[in-house]
C-alpha cells in the first residue's frame, strides 16, 4: 500500500502556494539561532530582517518537526533568530525550512483536506473484533494505555501489550505474575445475572505458556464459587483453553478471569464468553461508510483461516469472529513522520483540497482589503481540486455490497451505529455445520 508522510505533504502544499524554501545551517547556533551563510543566496536574503515574521521548521537534528517564528534576520552574520526557544541548540548541517506562513496552518489544511475528500478517497477497512454473542470487551486485546482497557489487574501483575507473539490482530496480553501470588486480569460482565441461572455460559481464550500449570482462564460466579479450564500444558505454542458451566442459582455475577501462576509468564489473546443469543452489534468507528459485506470465521480454532459469507436465511455461530469490510477516514498525520494511505496521483488532489482551504483560512482571517485576492486563489484551487477529483483513476470505489441474503441489516441512533441479525436461534438450522448439511449453503 503507498503512504506519504506528512513532510511530504506539507512539502507539495508549500510549493503549490510558493512558500517552500529548503535549507541547511552551515555553522553551528543555539537554541534561539540559526546560521546559514546560503541564505544570501536567496531572493531578499541580503536584506537585513528580511525573514522576519517567517517560520523556521527543522526537518532533521534533536529539533526536528519543530518550528519557531522568526524575530530577526542579521544578514552580516546570516544569522535567524527566532522569537522562543527550541528545545536544544540547532546544530550544523541541520536541514530545515523556510516559510512564510505558519506550518500548522498547513497542517490543519491538509487534514481537513483529506477529510472534505471522503468518500471520493477513503480507507478500505477490514474489521475482525466482533464475535458472535461475546460479552467481553477488548477481548482481541487490542486496546492498550497503561492497561488493557476493560480489564482490571489482579495480584499485583506485571501486564503490558504483546506485538511479537501473536493469536490474532496486531497484538495480544503479556502478563508476568508477581513473585508471591497469581496475577490475574479479569473482566465482569452485565447480563441479568438472575434471567440466566441454571444457563450455560462459554469462556474461551487462546493462551501462550511455556511451562506447565502456568496458565488458566476462568468464571468466578460470587467471588468463591469458581470454575476453571485446565492448564495450559506448557508446550510453548499457543492453546485454545475453555470453561463450560452453569449459571448456579445463587450466583451475583459473571467474571472472566484470565490468570498466571506467581512469577509466571503467560500471553493471552483472542478471547470470548458466551451467555446466550446477541443479535445487536455495534459497528465499530473506524468503519464510516458501510460496512458493505459481513462474513464470518469458519473455525474458531484457526483465527486467521478462512472467512465465509453466511448463507440466505442463516444465524451467525456463537464464538465465531465476523469479519467486516467497509470504508473510513484516511488517517490524518499528526506528525511529520505520520502517513496518509495514498500515492501518486491521489496526493495531487489531497494538495489542491489543502491549498483551497487554506485560502479559505486566510480570506476568513484578513482585512477586507486581502479578501479579492485570496478569494481569487479559494476559486482557482476550488476548480483545481474539481478537476483533479473528476479525472480517471482518482476516485475510490467502494467495496461491493451483500445482496438480499435476509441475514442481517443496519440500523443507526443517536449513540451509534449497529449490525443487527434478523433471525432467532430457535431453528433446527441455528448451527452453522447444520446448515451447510442441510443444502443451505447452495
Amino acid at each position: 500500500m503507498a503512504t506519504t508522510t506528512r513532510a511530504v505533504l506539507r512539502q507539495r502544499l508549500s510549493e503549490a502556494i510558493g512558500d517552500y524554501r529548503s535549507q541547511t545551517t552551515t555553522s553551528e547556533g543555539t537554541t534561539t539561532t540559526l546560521v546559514d551563510t546560503t541564505l544570501k543566496n536567496l531572493p531578499g536574503g541580503g536584506d537585513s530582517n528580511h525573514f522576519e515574521e517567517w517560520y523556521a521548521l527543522c526537518t532533521s537534528g534533536a529539533n526536528e518537526g519543530t518550528f519557531r517564528r522568526i524575530s530577526r534576520y542579521n544578514v552580516q552574520t546570516t544569522t535567524l533568530v527566532v522569537e522562543s526557544a527550541f528545545g536544544s541548540a540547532v546544530d550544523t548541517q541541520v536541514s530545515y525550512e523556510l516559510h512564510r506562513y505558519d506550518p500548522s496552518h498547513k497542517h490543519n489544511s491538509i487534514n481537513r483536506a483529506i477529510e472534505e475528500l471522503y468518500p471520493a478517497l477513503h480507507k478500505r477497512v477490514r474489521d475482525e473484533t466482533l464475535v458472535v454473542d461475546d460479552l467481553l470487551s477488548n477481548s482481541d486485546f487490542e486496546t492498550f494505555s497503561g492497561g488493557f482497557t476493560g480489564w482490571t489487574e489482579v495480584g499485583s501483575p506485571t501486564v503490558s501489550a504483546e506485538t511479537s507473539l501473536v493469536m490474532h490482530g496486531s497484538q495480544a496480553a503479556k502478563m508476568i505474575g508477581d513473585s508471591g501470588a497469581a496475577g490475574q486480569l479479569t473482566q465482569t460482565v452485565t447480563p441479568n445475572v438472575h434471567e440466566i441461572t441454571n444457563k450455560s455460559v462459554t469462556f474461551k481464550c487462546w493462551v501462550y505458556a511455556t511451562e506447565a500449570d502456568t496458565a488458566r482462564i476462568r468464571l468466578d460466579w460470587d467471588g468463591s464459587d469458581i470454575d476453571s479450564s485446565d492448564y495450559h500444558t506448557g508446550s510453548d505454542q499457543w492453546e485454545l483453553l475453555s470453561v463450560t458451566a452453569t449459571v448456579p442459582s445463587d450466583a451475583t455475577q459473571i467474571k472472566a478471569m484470565l490468570e498466571v501462576a506467581a512469577s509466571g509468564t503467560a500471553y493471552f489473546d483472542a478471547g470470548w464468553l458466551v451467555a446466550g443469543p446477541q443479535y445487536q452489534y455495534t459497528i465499530p468507528t473506524s468503519i464510516i461508510g458501510g460496512p458493505y459485506y459481513i462474513s464470518q470465521q469458519y473455525s474458531e480454532t484457526d483465527p486467521d483461516g478462512p472467512y465465509y459469507q453466511l448463507p440466505r436465511n442463516a444465524v451467525p455461530t456463537a464464538g465465531r469472529r465476523l469479519r467486516l469490510e467497509g470504508i473510513g477516514l484516511l488517517s490524518r498525520p499528526s506528525s511529520d513522520s505520520g502517513t496518509v494511505e495514498l500515492g501518486e496521483p491521489r496526493i495531487s488532489t489531497i494538495v489542491a483540497y489543502a491549498a483551497r482551504y487554506f485560502y479559505r483560512m486566510l480570506a476568513g482571517d484578513s482585512a477586507l482589503e486581502a479578501n479579492d485576492r485570496w478569494n481569487a486563489a479559494v476559486a482557482m484551487w476550488s476548480e483545481e481540486a474539481a478537476r483533479m477529483t473528476s479525472a480517471p483513476g482518482v476516485r475510490m470505489p467502494k467495496p461491493g455490497a451483500q445482496q438480499g441474503r435476509k441475514v442481517w441489516h443496519l440500523e443507526e441512533d443517536s449513540d451509534g451505529r449497529y449490525i443487527v441479525f434478523d433471525r432467532s436461534r430457535d431453528t433446527s438450522m441455528g448451527d452453522w455445520a447444520a446448515q451447510r448439511a442441510n443444502g443451505a449453503w447452495s
